[in-house]
């Protein structure tokens, strides 16, 4: 793992493959560690002659905390509210600003051009990034994701609580008791993690520091930025979307609009997948990527 600072935040990051390759910016969701990516995932990219380069976002993982902004569920669910009524919603950062951390981390590694990916929350900052540096992003690839649009990025309301008010607990048995709540909430029919699985997505998890108010802030900072598509509307990067058609969270219709708006994307469902990255799907996934990136080099 390494460090990069810069306008006072500070990223842990871990480049994975030959340095000199074409590179592949992966993004990761909603409180997550970029650990949270299947190792598969990443492998399968590099035997494919990427390089991978995965950030921490700021409020997650090793990267800095924003401890002092403290937002309550209350906070969270009147925001929720504000977004579904079309009223701005304020926060202390917002998605272009962890566009702009990765813009920054990749100026630090002497990175020109990338193949930018996300998953949920990730999939947002990327097409942030897409919009804002079109000349940097390659390809785009949004992988379970919404576009900012509340008609169709909000999923089942059990989802979202799960998401809100699981996690940590007072206990490490608490805490693994609401991770395994929230990842089987959010696992498709096709696809339910086994018993194994879910410890070894949980010790991944667990074994980063963590803040419970993060999952809080970065969802506000997902709500401040508002509506996207007038600007994927625009959009001229070549795009990859990719989602489960049975996603509890940001519903198959979210990464079907994204495709819709963006001219020339195209859509990958997936049946019976939920809003996760299974085992079983990882090199499918890769490939898919992997396919999408080479047609449009960096």
């Amino acid at each position: 793992m390494a460090v990069f600072e810069s306008g006072g935040v500070r990223l842990a990051y871990e480049r994975v493959g030959d340095p000199s390759a074409p590179a592949v910016l992966l993004l990761m969701g909603l409180g997550m560690p970029k650990e949270a990516w299947p190792k598969s995932f990443v492998e399968g990219l590099v035997r494919e002659g990427f390089q991978v380069v995965m950030p921490d976002n700021r409020d997650a993982g090793r990267s800095s905390k924003f401890e002092g902004w403290r937002p309550t569920q209350a906070d969270a669910l009147f925001a929720i509210l504000r977004t579904l009524l079309r009223k701005p919603v304020r926060a202390e950062y917002a998605l272009e600003d962890m566009a702009l951390d990765a813009e920054r981390l990749l100026d630090a590694l002497g990175i020109q051009r990338v193949h930018v990916a996300g998953f949920s929350m990730g999939g947002m900052i990327a097409q942030v990034f897409a919009c804002a540096c079109p000349n940097r992003a390659a390809t785009l690839t949004v992988m379970s994701s919404a576009g900012g649009n509340p008609r169709t990025g909000l999923g089942e309301l059990r989802a979202v609580e799960a998401l809100l008010t699981g996690g940590r607990g007072s206990s490490p048995e608490a805490a693994r008791e609401g991770y395994r709540r929230i990842f089987m909430r959010l696992s498709g029919p096709a696809w339910r993690p086994s018993d194994d699985d879910l410890e070894r997505m949980i010790d991944v998890i667990l074994s980063t520091p963590f803040d419970e108010l993060a999952v809080r802030r970065q969802l506000l900072a997902i709500l401040a930025s508002g509506d996207r598509t007038p600007q994927l509307r625009s959009l001229r990067v070549p795009t990859l979307v990719m989602h489960g058609r049975a996603d509890p969270l940001l519903p198959f219709r979210a990464g079907e609009e994204i495709a819709g708006l963006i001219p020339g994307a195209k859509l990958v469902g997936y049946d019976g997948l939920g809003h996760q990255l299974p085992e079983g799907l990882t090199g499918e996934m890769a490939a898919e990527l992997a396919r999408h990136a080479h047609a449009h080099p960096a």
